[in-house]
């Protein structure tokens, strides 16, 4: 039986300690008045967070990551940015490193977590970025019935 705490956006601080221990420097924002989620939706925004600076630790070769969590009325954003090869490109091969805490191949990405958010009403929105890096982006409702 698993103990560990539930993941949450209360538990983002220890996340990206992890990430910028394993050697992706991580900024972060959080903007608007933080306050209690749907358990759903705050364990999505976490996991969505969490996908995103793995990948980037694992196919960014030196690259620094920014995320971005946003309340406002109606929606939570969250955003994470990453300044590294795209991961989408053929840049050649690509430096994986393991994140301490993370067993390898779980899950289904991003496109499981699309569907995640999707449920909530959402929408997620997963590219390359202009001039290299990668970004992802999530806005999912707070006022759904």
């Amino acid at each position: 039986m698993d103990l560990s705490p539930q993941p949450s956006l209360s538990r983002l601080s220890p996340l990206i300690d992890r990430i910028a221990f394993a050697g992706l420097p991580v900024e972060t924002r959080i903007s608007g008045e933080p306050r209690p989620l749907p358990n759903g939706v705050d364990v999505t925004a976490y996991r969505i967070i969490q996908e995103a600076l793995t990948n980037a630790l694992k196919h960014g070769n030196g690259a620094k990551a920014e995320v971005t969590v946003r309340y406002t009325d109606h929606y939570l954003r969250v955003e994470v940015l990453n300044d590294g090869p795209s991961v989408l490109s053929d840049g050649g091969p690509t430096r994986r490193r393991p994140v301490p805490g993370r067993a390898e191949g779980t899950g289904r990405g991003l496109l499981g977590l699309r569907e995640r958010v999707t449920v909530y009403g959402g929408d997620l929105d997963a590219r390359r970025r202009l001039g290299g890096g990668y970004r992802v982006r999530a806005r999912i409702p707070l006022d759904r019935p």
